[in-house]
């Protein structure tokens, strides 16, 4: 348990930086893929709800200080962690991997889509009108970032999923 909290700390550092310095430059009206998301849902699906918000908040804090923008990145991050956290899969009920793989993809569609509401919600830099801003920034993002989950999964995460 120690050394797979040690690990995520460490890819939540490198994430942080990736995220900032190239993801968020990938801009669709206003929606930027979020890879920080990605890996809090899967930390929260293995290792659990509390571990997972405390993550987010931690990615979230730490992107906030790289963007300026802190107190916003934070709370969506410990909102996405927390939210992923429901679809928490316990080792001991010994679940397979097909059900490792469909909460995983739940608890990123979900998460991923309530943090690009709440983005949406209290961020505006191309001051859009809000009827536009939502409907845009939620399903454009949440699409980007579902492809960012998909390929992550079948790059890396399948064969942490089946350790």
């Amino acid at each position: 348990m120690f050394k797979k909290i040690f690990l995520s700390s460490i890819s939540i550092v490198v994430l942080a930086f990736l995220q900032h310095f190239v993801f968020s430059n990938l801009v669709i009206l206003g929606a930027s893929p979020d890879i920080l998301a990605v890996f809090i849902a899967f930390a929260s699906v293995t290792i659990g709800q509390r571990t997972g918000t405390t993550f987010g908040f931690a990615s979230g804090l730490i992107v906030g200080i790289l963007s300026g923008n802190i107190g916003l990145s934070a709370l969506i991050g410990t909102v996405e962690g927390f939210v992923a956290g429901f679809f928490h899969v316990s080792e001991e009920s010994h679940p397979t991997l097909t059900k490792k793989r469909r909460m995983f993809y739940s608890a990123s569609l979900t998460s991923i889509a309530i943090g690009n509401l709440l983005l949406a919600l209290m961020n505006n830099p191309m001051a859009l009108p809000l009827y536009y801003r939502i409907p845009s920034m939620v399903v454009i993002g949440t699409l980007m970032n579902i492809f960012l989950t998909v390929l992550m999964y079948q790059l890396a995460l399948k064969k942490t999923m089946r350790d």
